[in-house]
């Protein structure tokens, strides 16, 4: 396409007008600097405006009452390429652009553009011959100053002369180094392009497309954060239901349970007369699977609880050896029926911290049972001690076993709900798989953690629960604190 020319008629009472061969060298330099300064006070106050976080309408009104009437131009348009955002394969050099020839362009927003010519550049492909796409191939600006100039594009620049247009600037709009769209603009009389005329052109062209543009980017990022919310909502709302329902369930299963504990429990004591030595290791049998399923039952009523944020920490002064001691009685018979030592190592003085016993007490019978489930010959040793000052001490208890280990591999996993390294193994022990996951969320719930501090096949594994001496409190007032 052939250059722009620098033809057409001067415009009288512009800044930028040709001056007369009768100005003095003063008059004609006043007159110099006053075009300069009115541009540089449009450059100024336009980018002072831009830089407040603008809606798209409101970054258009932007254009349109500054932009436009700093240029006295009738109509302005922004195209992008492709689907607006345009995606990040149209971006970069104009050689990667012209090769993506499945893109197209598309209007963002138009001031003063008659709609047949709008829809008209709409959806057109980068071959087009308009000079929105060539502007768009090769990344150059062009400056059409007169009728014959809009000519060169036949259907375009007739639609435009109709529509009153007379000469046109299409300037590239690049962000971040990468091409993003173009910006058209037009006026009603011919017009010259001198040099300072196409900078002043591109520098607030640019800078007014850019803004139409960053807030049509902050109003997919609004709608997307909103879409975000909304999912996340709906994913609490989905957890919260199935926490609820299971909690039901466990319920529903906890009282025929204990109906059926407490009848066998009385046959096994001849109230409902006598009873064989062959019914009583049935019936002994039958209280030990109950026992089991009602110990289940319980993992998964606490598992609920916590996951429905239904559970609430009550705070009180205690002594950590009795939590201890009192834990140890619920798992000391398995561990002597298996042949298993049990030993506690706790410092000279006695340990005390504020926390919730009920809790504390559930976390280490968790991981007690644990350990003693999965150990089939040696020991378990439970270790206290203090670590930090003042304010900042924490309560560490480590349980520690000589049973089976866990694999590095697994290790990741072993805090998941209704995870087991080997479901369909013997050694489950019908296990839910929820022990340390509601050991560490409640120990989560006290201001503390359950970690895995040392664990290999055949060799056991350590578990350790880090708490605060004194319970900080629920975790909005930490955050906030």
């Amino acid at each position: 396409m052939r250059g722009p020319s620098n033809d057409g008629p001067p415009r009288s009472g512009s800044a930028l007008a040709t001056l007369s061969p009768t100005q003095t060298a003063p008059e004609r330099a006043g007159e110099e600097i006053s075009g300069a300064s009115v541009r540089l006070r449009a450059l100024a106050a336009l980018s002072g405006s831009l830089t407040d976080a603008l809606g798209p309408q409101d970054a258009a009104d932007l254009v349109e009452k500054q932009a436009l009437f700093a240029l006295g131009a009738t109509s302005a348009v922004v195209v992008t390429l492709g689907a607006f955002p345009p995606p990040a394969t149209l971006g970069g050099p104009p050689s990667a652009v012209a090769e993506a020839a499945e893109a197209a362009l598309h209007v963002v927003h138009a001031i003063g553009l008659p709609l047949e010519v709008r829809a008209a550049l709409d959806e057109l492909p980068l071959d087009a011959p308009v000079p929105f796409a060539e502007v768009a191939r090769t990344g150059a600006p062009l400056f059409l100053p007169g009728e014959d100039a809009l000519r060169l594009y036949p259907d375009w620049g007739a639609a435009m002369i109709d529509a009153g247009a007379r000469a046109a600037a299409i300037v590239p709009v690049w962000a971040n180094g990468e091409l993003r769209g173009v910006l058209g603009l037009a006026w009603a009389e011919p017009r010259t392009f001198d040099e300072d005329e196409r900078a002043f052109v591109l520098t607030l062209g640019v800078m007014c497309a850019q803004a139409i543009m960053r807030a049509h980017l902050r109003d997919a990022e609004r709608l997307a954060r909103e879409a975000e919310r909304q999912a996340r909502e709906a994913a609490e709302h989905a957890n919260l239901s199935k926490a609820r329902f299971v909690a039901t369930i466990s319920h529903e299963l906890r009282t025929p349970m204990n109906a059926i504990l407490g009848y066998t429990a009385l046959m096994g004591e001849g109230i409902y007369g006598p009873v064989s030595a062959d019914q009583q290791d049935h019936l002994g049998r039958v209280q030990s699977s109950g026992r089991h399923l009602l110990g289940l039952i319980e993992e998964l009523l606490s598992y609920a609880r916590v996951e429905a944020g239904e559970v609430v920490v009550q705070p009180e002064p205690v002594a950590l050896l009795d939590i201890v001691e009192q834990s140890l009685v619920l798992v000391r018979p398995i561990a002597e029926q298996k042949g298993l030592r049990v030993r506690v190592e706790a410092p000279d003085e006695p340990v005390e911290l504020v926390t919730d016993p009920h809790k504390l007490r559930q976390i280490l019978v968790n991981l007690l049972a644990n350990a003693v489930k999965y150990t089939i010959q040696g020991e378990v040793v439970v270790l206290l001690r203090i670590e930090g000052r003042d304010a900042a001490v924490r309560v560490i208890i480590e349980v520690t076993d000589t049973g089976r280990g866990i694999a590095p591999d697994a290790q990741p996993h072993i805090f998941d709900p209704f995870w087991q390294a080997d479901p369909a193994s013997t050694q489950s022990g019908g296990s839910s798989g929820l022990g340390l996951s509601v050991a560490r969320q409640l120990a989560r719930l006290l201001g503390g953690d359950v970690t895995v501090a040392r664990s290999a096949p055949g060799k056991g594994s350590t578990f350790v629960v880090s708490l605060p001496a004194q319970y900080p409190g629920p975790p909005e007032r930490r955050a906030v604190s």
